[in-house]
């Protein structure tokens, strides 16, 4: 085991050579506009061209990161454990394009596979019913996300998508629900914050409540579910360990700043991995935490910036705690 660790341990480091520094976010940040923000990551690059366009900036993104994670997956196959949590990411990087496909079949609109990136090459064309995806996906993390939205009877198609989300969540805590000691304390430090937060949007947009969670208790996450008015969900905040770090303005002010605390947090956990035994296995999932994050933060500050948002509001949106 401790062979096949350290070969895992020393492959992700290979990879986090590859993700954002301050210094490389700082330097995005001073960018005049968008335009010039996609030519620094070309001369870094992070791009391959110079895209023309925002949407066209977010699908090479997001295939830069889907390649890394894909090949990462296929030099882990030696160690059951990273090449698991790694599969779990990917999902994570290609959940919009699941529930785009379960939104086409729930709604009856026939849509093309057009817009897929990874799927693509499972399905050939978009199934017309759901026991039909079920059956194309079968055996595969796809079709245990099903599976396990499906088993919680979700009454309409919002429910459904928000369980294939919390999926994530779930699958991570299973794997790492075992581990003891140095790989428990870091698979932790990355997944505490998330555990809270996808717990706690769930309840408060869905009204469904169960674990897992962290630094909450599952009675915040009972009365999150079961609270009648906007009050009453930032009450049940104000009372939690990260209430002084909430924006308790409005409920969904709340849940955003909840996200960005829990990817800070993720990005510090994940940092924290390469720092410890070169033997721990979790260090894969610090270098895919840090992937997943790096295109969302890219993707926020590419937005920002042709919004007009300003640098110091965009900062907050990051997962860098400081820039």
């Amino acid at each position: 085991m401790s062979s096949t660790s350290a070969y895992i341990s020393s492959v992700s480091r290979l990879f986090k050579a590859r993700t954002l520094t301050k210094g490389t976010i700082n330097e995005l940040f001073s960018s005049r506009d968008w335009k010039e923000l996609l030519g620094i990551l070309k001369e870094k690059g992070i791009l391959e061209e110079t895209p023309d366009s925002v949407d066209r900036a977010e699908l090479l993104l997001k295939k830069r990161a889907l390649d890394q994670l894909q090949e990462l997956y296929n030099l882990s196959n030696s160690l059951k454990l990273a090449r698991d949590i790694v599969q779990g990411y990917i999902y994570r990087m290609t959940l919009d394009e699941l529930t785009y496909v379960v939104s086409s079949i729930w709604n009856k609109v026939k849509e093309d596979t057009s817009r897929l990136i990874y799927l693509k090459a499972k399905l050939d064309q978009i199934p017309s019913t759901l026991e039909e995806l079920n059956s194309i996906l079968q055996g595969t993390i796809y079709g245990q996300a099903l599976g396990f939205a499906q088993s919680k009877s979700p009454k309409d198609l919002s429910q459904f998508n928000s369980l294939l989300e919390y999926f994530f969540i779930h699958y991570m805590s299973m794997l790492t629900e075992g581990l003891k000691g140095d790989w428990k304390v870091s698979a932790n430090n990355i997944l505490c914050g998330y555990k809270d937060y996808y717990s706690t949007s769930l309840a408060v947009r869905q009204k469904i409540a169960f674990g897992p969670t962290c630094r909450m208790s599952e009675d915040d996450i009972r009365d999150l579910a079961s609270s009648k008015t906007p009050e009453d969900v930032l009450n049940v905040l104000r009372r939690t360990s990260y209430s002084k770090s909430l924006d308790l303005s409005g409920v969904y002010t709340a849940l955003a700043s909840f996200n960005n605390i829990a990817r800070s947090n993720a990005r510090l956990g994940a940092l924290g991995v390469f720092m410890g035994s070169p033997f721990n296995p979790i260090v894969a999932m610090g270098v895919s935490e840090l992937i997943k994050l790096d295109t969302e933060d890219l993707i926020t500050l590419i937005n920002g910036m042709k919004l007009g948002v300003m640098p110091e509001k965009l900062k907050s949106s990051v997962s860098f705690q400081q820039v």
